[in-house]
């Protein structure tokens, strides 16, 4: 299992930036997605999902299987699939989750690559990514982001759990929502 590839990042939770601003950036470049978790296959991976990703109506469709092996560190597995085996696997959906629409920005910032995800339930928050060589690598936010804390491992802010509750934890609580 060594072999298999390995994600390494961390997660921050932040105030939601305005659509425009982050156009604006240099070098930005904004993506929607749609995110569908499917039923569990087997036990070893804890999650799986398709993906349509693109813009101006160009599309990439991946399927993607994830494993937690550590703080920060998974196993991912992902393939471009046809658009016909991306409508097929959506068969497998999970009908207790709802599929994850947003827009992801990715932007170069002092040699690491931001990846801030703009969510369609969301008025207040959005969530920052930036993945590593390492766990222990230091990180470089700018200041033109807020952010609130860092949520690396907390299992509420996954897109998983996302995909079932529709809201970030803060949210739920302050709208007594499950």
């Amino acid at each position: 299992m060594n072999n298999l590839p390995k994600e390494i990042e961390r997660k921050f939770l932040i105030r939601k930036p305005e659509r425009e601003f982050l156009a604006s950036l240099p070098e930005s470049d904004i993506t929607e997605i749609f995110q569908t978790y499917l039923l569990p296959e087997d036990d070893y991976f804890g999650s799986r999902r398709v993906r349509k990703r693109g813009k101006n109506h160009e599309w990439q469709f991946t399927y993607t299987r994830k494993h937690k092996i550590a703080y920060g560190e998974r196993i991912e597995l992902e393939e471009e699939i046809p658009e016909e085996q991306y409508i097929l696997l959506l068969q497998e959906a999970d009908p207790d989750r709802e599929t994850i629409c947003k827009y992801r920005c990715c932007v170069p910032f002092q040699g690491q690559k931001l990846e801030i995800d703009v969510y369609a339930f969301s008025e207040e928050y959005a969530t920052l990514e930036i993945e590593l060589t390492n766990i222990q690598q230091e990180v470089n936010i700018p200041e033109w982001l807020e952010v609130i804390r860092e949520v690396t491992d907390e299992a509420g802010y996954s897109n998983f759990a996302l995909s079932f509750s529709q809201a970030f934890p803060e949210e739920r609580e302050n709208y007594g929502g499950e």
